[in-house]
């Protein structure tokens, strides 16, 4: 497999140096989800054009990724220690936004919970996420998945004259910025960066502000050919994607 190692010396060393307890999986979680807090951004800017998963090997040696990378790390980690692990692929997040989400699953007795260490999930959350609308996903048919994923996005990259855009084209999400965090609130700006099918950029760029209990997006900044449009919320969105307003 290519996006997780669970036998690879670099993740047997990353579970010596950062989990204290392996027999509980709440203390496995939380040493887990302390270490991304102390060590990880999300981000791709340091290299926008990556496959569209990076490894768990990646995200240790790149300290950055997003969403799925960050489940590889979390899926190889709990194998290597014996748990059962999955994905679990969200269409519906706790706050009920419509998503394409990847977080990390484990058995825990009869059932399973989500493990989920994007910042903004993993704040409030983090173990037992309660994310809506889910699958569960083996981690060989995930690769599977994305593999097929991959090549479909690199057949349409070889459209735009560049096999490298494939990343972008699948992952525009590339950098989330945090302005304000405390313990009842997170605001951020968060970017994304599209190209068309004659190779023009535009940045997207969300302020968003999060509770515990429900997020928005009060402003949002459309930024393409040296020209800028900023767009306002005049409603409270019904879900976070929402460019209607």
């Amino acid at each position: 497999m290519t996006y997780i190692h669970p036998y690879d010396k670099r993740i047997e060393g990353f579970i010596n140096n950062n989990i204290s307890d392996r027999s509980d999986i709440k203390s496995v979680s939380n040493d887990l989800l302390a270490w991304f807090d102390n060590n990880i951004e999300y981000s791709r800017l340091n290299a926008p054009f990556f496959p569209l998963q990076r490894s768990d090997l990646d995200v240790l040696s790149m300290r950055s990724g997003t969403c799925g990378d960050y489940a590889n790390l979390i899926v190889s980690v709990l194998l290597k220690l014996g748990y059962e692990a999955m994905y679990a692929y969200v269409h519906k997040d706790c706050y009920g936004d419509k998503q394409d989400h990847i977080c990390a699953a484990v058995r825990d007795g009869e059932k399973w919970i989500l493990i989920d260490a994007t910042q903004l999930y993993r704040k409030w959350y983090g173990i037992h996420c309660p994310h809506q609308e889910y699958e569960l996903i083996f981690p060989t048919a995930f690769e599977e998945m994305m593999k097929k994923e991959e090549s479909y996005w690199i057949n349409r990259a070889k459209q735009y004259g560049n096999e490298l855009y494939a990343g972008l084209l699948y992952a525009p999400w590339i950098y989330e910025r945090i302005l304000k965090q405390t313990d009842t609130i997170i605001e951020s700006i968060f970017y994304l960066m599209m190209i068309d099918e004659h190779r023009v950029t535009t940045v997207y760029a969300y302020y968003r502000i999060y509770t515990k209990d429900n997020g928005s997006i009060p402003m949002m900044s459309i930024i393409s050919k040296g020209k800028r449009k900023y767009c306002f919320s005049v409603r409270r969105t019904n879900q976070i994607w929402d460019n209607e307003q």
